[in-house]
């Protein structure tokens, strides 16, 4: 993960199954990280692995169903961050210079930027989009571009990321304050060598879930 506007690690998590233990106010399950996110389209590439694209539209009610939209999310927040860190697949034989900046067509699911904006829009909120990743395609030097149609990205150090804390091959992820339409949920991640919980605040808004913020060593996004 990056400390400054992005987070790459090459490993983003993935949807799973395991066992349920519920409290009154916690429900906690051991998740065994699979090969793949199901009920997702899968992109692969050298450098990202396979990764959330598709928003769910449907209501979460049970425990183990938020649990899979906490998965689905924190495959996306990774891999968005991967991307705002410049790793995504490129064709550097296919290089523009825009404003003394060299861009790298980009060889991913995202056609152009409308396209990066909409995955952005479907998983993060508006106010976490602005707070940490609004560089990727905004302000005035974003890492995104549009050239004759397609999408180019700024050739930078490639970084950032989550990696997720697992034990024995197994993700614990909690889930607190849950509402009819938000919940809390909470997870470790390797933050610089050590571990660090990560507490994510996920709503139901314009008719999909959304990570609306991210909290972790003493800072919200």
């Amino acid at each position: 993960m990056c400390l400054f506007l992005f987070a790459c690690t090459d490993e983003a998590n993935t949807n799973s199954t395991g066992s349920t233990s519920t409290t009154d106010t916690t429900s906690t399950t051991a998740i065994t990280s699979t090969a793949a996110i199901t009920s997702a389209t899968e992109q692969k590439s050298t450098n990202v692995p396979d990764i959330v694209t598709t928003a769910s539209t449907t209501k979460a009610d049970k425990t183990q169903d938020l649990i899979a939209e906490t998965s689905r999310l924190m495959g996306a927040l990774d891999y968005i961050d991967c991307i705002g860190g410049g790793n995504i697949p490129k064709d550097e034989n296919d290089v523009k210079e825009v404003g003394g900046r060299k861009y790298a067509k980009v060889k991913a699911q995202f056609s152009n930027t409308s396209d990066l904006k909409e995955f952005l829009q479907e998983n993060l909120s508006d106010s976490l989009i602005k707070n940490r990743y609004s560089g990727i395609v905004g302000g005035q030097q974003p890492y995104y571009i549009d050239i004759d149609g397609a999408l180019y990205g700024y050739m930078t150090a490639k970084g950032c990321g989550y990696t997720w804390i697992k034990n024995n091959d197994k993700l614990d992820i909690s889930i607190t304050e849950k509402s009819d339409n938000s919940f809390t949920a909470i997870t470790k991640f390797d933050n610089y060598g050590g571990e660090d919980e990560m507490k994510l605040n996920i709503v139901f808004t314009d008719g999909l879930w959304k990570i609306k913020s991210i909290s972790y060593d003493g800072m919200t996004f």
